[in-house]
């Protein structure tokens, strides 16, 4: 019914409110920005264990972020953002990961917020 036109630009829309907002939290991504996935967006954590990152999320939260896989476990996690995933899923999940790294001590509430604000920029575009 959505269209595979529309799915796709979902799926687009996606991929860049997370990755920027990724980026306004102060997390690098795995991918280049040529190269980033409409269906997964991959973080890396540096002196952060992302075991223990995405251990936490799920236990405050109950969402399930994705690790890394052989030589990239604990070095990032992953957010999937293909197939039935809105919008809300996306702001829910950034704010999980906000949260999380205000607890850290590893962002600001200015960061946090601004990793929103830019997140619902890219999701607000049709």
């Amino acid at each position: 019914e959505e269209g595979l036109d529309n799915i796709f630009s979902r799926h687009n829309k996606h991929k860049l409110a997370m990755s920027n907002a990724a980026k306004a939290l102060n997390l690098e991504l795995f991918a280049d920005e040529n190269h980033l996935s409409p269906s997964i967006t991959a973080i890396k954590t540096g002196e952060m264990d992302a075991e223990e990152f995405r251990k936490t999320i799920k236990k405050n939260f109950d969402i399930l972020l994705a690790g890394g896989q052989d030589h990239l476990k604990g070095k990032i996690f992953r957010v999937g953002h293909l197939g039935h995933v809105n919008d809300r899923d996306i702001i829910t999940v950034i704010s999980a990961i906000s949260i999380t790294l205000l607890n850290l001590g590893k962002i600001t509430t200015h960061q946090a917020g601004e990793a929103l604000e830019i997140a619902t920029k890219y999701l607000n575009k049709k």
